[in-house]
């Protein structure tokens, strides 16, 4: 049990790391933020029964991570814009490897625009945002956790409650292709 009063401070000095995480594991700034909302109030509900087992900060992030997992299985993941349609049924496997020309390639950076530079950085960042959805929800969360935040196998195992083996396990189903389909499989 927790006799000291709530540091909000400390809190505060999480917010934008939780923010950062909470868009990507529900892919909406307001929803991220409702998310950080209610994840301080969870925090400062439940202080006195925090017992100090882990960090300040992997129980904060343990709250919000069931939280987004909750919201997650609520929604059953984000409507897609009306434009957007389910991927192709028949995708055919090509036969013979195509030369490199037509592989596609990162773009040179020819003239070294600043803006060009943000504006390809913002792109790759909404499509890994956009790839994070199409991944389960405790696996989107230990990839976010292990490769954008880089926490140890052992702080993302106490914050996601699982053994350290079970989310080395999850992350290697994340980064692995396993053809189409493959992350709606768990």
């Amino acid at each position: 049990m927790n006799e000291t009063a709530f540091d909000e401070p400390l809190f505060a000095s999480l917010k934008p790391g939780l923010t950062s995480f909470c868009y990507r594991m529900l892919g909406s700034m307001d929803d991220a933020d409702d998310a950080v909302q209610e994840t301080s109030i969870r925090v400062w509900q439940s202080w006195s029964t925090f017992r100090q087992d882990s960090s300040f900060k992997t129980w904060v992030y343990r709250i919000a991570s069931n939280l987004c997992l909750d919201k997650l299985r609520q929604s059953k993941r984000r409507a897609l814009p009306v434009d957007l349609f389910d991927p192709a049924v028949a995708i055919v496997e090509p036969r013979d490897t195509p030369p490199d020309s037509a592989w596609i390639w990162p773009s040179p950076d020819f003239g070294g625009n600043p803006e060009d530079r943000l504006v390809r950085r913002d792109t790759l960042q909404l499509c890994f945002i956009a790839l994070l959805q199409t991944l389960p929800p405790r696996r989107c969360a230990v990839l976010i956790l292990k490769d954008v935040f880089e926490w140890s196998s052992k702080q993302i195992a106490e914050t996601l409650a699982m053994s350290p083996a079970a989310g080395e396990q999850r992350l290697a189903k994340s980064t692995r292709d396993d053809g189409p389909g493959a992350a709606s499989l768990g």
